[in-house]
């Protein structure tokens, strides 16, 4: 177990209950001892490490100590109880709170500590990890401090229009900020895909009663967490479940088959099913064609059509169907899938992640992963086409400033 105090006066307080205390005392920054933890009554607790870190150099920018103990649970809770009697808990987050406030890091970076510590995948957390690096804050940086010098051409034209000096390249303006914008544009377009690394990629299961989307649903989870029978509408409400592939975090529904029914509670199921739908960042529409011929097969007539482009078709048990019936629904650009043919998602999963997969990741490539992070590099990119559109058409300075 690891114990950290960090703060003004934290080094006194773990040295009053230390022996031999003068190692804390004298300690140099980066530096570990060794020693007796003493409890309220000054008897030996425990034999521990104590790792010091002198401000300004350390984690939060204060003097910390980090006490390593042994690791059972009821010696470091009697640590922190001796502890507890000069300092108290730090509230979550606190630590990084204060590290950003001594300005060792800076706003993306401590938000990407939380994102680091809850990253469900290797991509997520590797994305995070890039942001603590600051790979994504020195980029914006840069982009504002373009921005700013942009702003002061166009303030010194503005404030020295009567002044005998040389006049403004106008075009060597709007071709800086275009290239400056080009820059924004790309850092959004790859933030379009890499929100989906930190929050999850939402797949909604479509399709009629019985065309096998529970059943996909068990299998990408490899359990069987929904029922399946043979009999139509056994899922009346949808059924959500998370799961990893390939890095990328799948949020799946498997949601109730689509179809008109005068039973309530299944109608209720099958209008969540449409709200899934529209809220979902993907539709994977199952169509059963095990029993049916190809020419009476025309497509997912049951999705609507401004989420057609958001949708793929699924052959579901292509298993059953001969190569050459097999090739035709291939042809129309639609995906077999079998859940008993080993490797029979494969085609599936490829199709999902060609999708969604951003560029692979590089360490020193910013990527946008925070949707409010997203939404405000496209108001700059949205200002940005304002500036050169308002120099491009003669409307001045002004404009194009503010």
């Amino acid at each position: 177990n690891v114990i950290r105090i960090s703060g003004e006066g934290s080094l006194e307080i773990v040295a009053s209950h230390f022996k031999p205390a003068s190692k804390i005392r004298k300690a140099k920054g980066y530096q570990i001892v060794h020693g007796l933890f003493l409890d309220m009554d000054s008897q030996p607790l425990d034999e521990v490490l104590c790792g010091v870190f002198k401000a300004p150099h350390s984690y939060t920018g204060d003097d910390t100590v980090e006490i390593s103990c042994h690791g059972n649970p009821r010696i470091a809770a009697r640590i922190l109880s001796v502890l507890s009697g000069s300092a108290r808990l730090a509230r979550p987050g606190e630590f990084t709170l204060r590290a950003m406030h001594n300005h060792k890091l800076d706003l993306i970076q401590a938000e990407a500590v939380n994102d680091l510590i809850s990253a469900p995948t290797s991509i997520s957390g590797s994305a995070a990890f890039s942001q603590i690096r600051g790979v994504l804050s020195g980029s914006l940086k840069t982009i504002l401090e373009a921005i700013t010098q942009a702003r002061l051409r166009c303030e010194m034209a503005i404030d020295f229009a009567d002044q005998d000096l040389p006049q403004l390249d106008i075009s060597a303006l709007i071709t800086d900020i275009a290239a400056l914008l080009a820059d924004v544009q790309r850092l959004c377009e790859d933030g379009q895909h890499g929100r989906y690394i930190r929050d999850g990629i939402r797949i909604c299961l479509a399709g009629a009663p019985n065309s096998g989307k529970s059943s996909l649903f068990n299998s990408f989870l490899k359990q069987n967490r929904a029922i399946v029978t043979p009999h139509p509408g056994t899922t009346r409400d949808y059924l959500e479940e998370t799961l990893s592939l390939k890095g990328y975090t799948l949020v799946l529904y498997d949601t109730a088959g689509l179809r008109d029914t005068v039973d309530e509670i299944e109608r209720e199921g099958i209008d969540r099913s449409r709200e899934l739908m529209r809220e979902a960042d993907l539709i994977l529409h199952l169509i059963d064609v095990a029993n049916t011929v190809p020419e009476a097969v025309s497509g997912p007539d049951d999705i609507p059509e401004d989420l057609a482009g958001n949708t793929i078709t699924v052959v579901s048990k292509a298993d059953v169907l001969t190569e050459d019936i097999l090739e035709l629904y291939i042809s129309k650009s639609w995906i077999p899938a079998s859940v008993v043919t080993p490797g029979g998602l494969d085609p599936l999963a490829e199709a999902i992640l060609d999708r969604f997969a951003v560029a692979e990741l590089q360490p020193e490539r910013p990527l946008i992963t925070n949707t409010r992070h997203l939404a405000a590099l496209q108001n700059c990119a949205a200002g940005l086409e304002k500036a050169v559109l308002a120099l491009e058409s003669g409307m001045g300075f002004e404009f194009a400033d503010f």
